[in-house]
């Protein structure tokens, strides 16, 4: 079952790309945390979108958020996959996909990738309540960015 708005959301403590272990509950006192999973590394769907949000990026950072990646791909192909790109954001090594699970981030029987990250964005507070979500109905779905934005701005307010 996916996370909903005004849940709890899961603690969780994550490799990151920049080298750190990136623990959630500590890092939404710094400020909210908009987590982003996806399908996978190099994959063109995700390389598409995540393209797209690198050229507007700094419009969600204005915001004051923290924004990561989350994924069950290995750490060297996080880095790989950020440099092809030029990511402007961490990717966190979800390994056995625990985190996922826990935020019902799957994709689900019925698809050619059941049992995948799904994409999804889930914004997460201070308090660790979360703010907003935005979830694939199906794996191909790709986010627009103005609708992330939107969301996360209006949650914000």
């Amino acid at each position: 079952m996916s996370i909903q708005i005004g849940d709890l959301a899961p603690d969780f403590e994550l490799e990151s790309t920049d080298g750190s272990l990136f623990k959630l509950s500590t890092e939404v006192k710094k400020a909210p945390v908009l987590l982003n999973f996806y399908v996978g590394d190099f994959g063109i769907n995700c390389t598409n979108y995540m393209t797209k949000f690198c050229e507007r990026f700094e419009e969600l950072t204005d915001l004051g958020i923290t924004m990561v990646g989350v994924n069950n791909d290995s750490m060297d192909s996080h880095n790989g996959f950020r440099k092809a790109i030029g990511l402007k954001w961490d990717i966190l090594f979800d390994k056995d996909k625990e985190v996922a699970k826990s935020f019902g981030s799957i994709v689900g029987p019925g698809h050619m990738v059941t049992g995948f990250t799904n994409r999804e964005f889930i914004l997460v507070g201070n308090d660790m309540n979360v703010m907003f979500t935005w979830k694939a109905s199906v794996p191909k779905e790709l986010p627009e960015f103005d609708d992330i934005l939107n969301g996360v701005k209006n949650a914000l307010q």
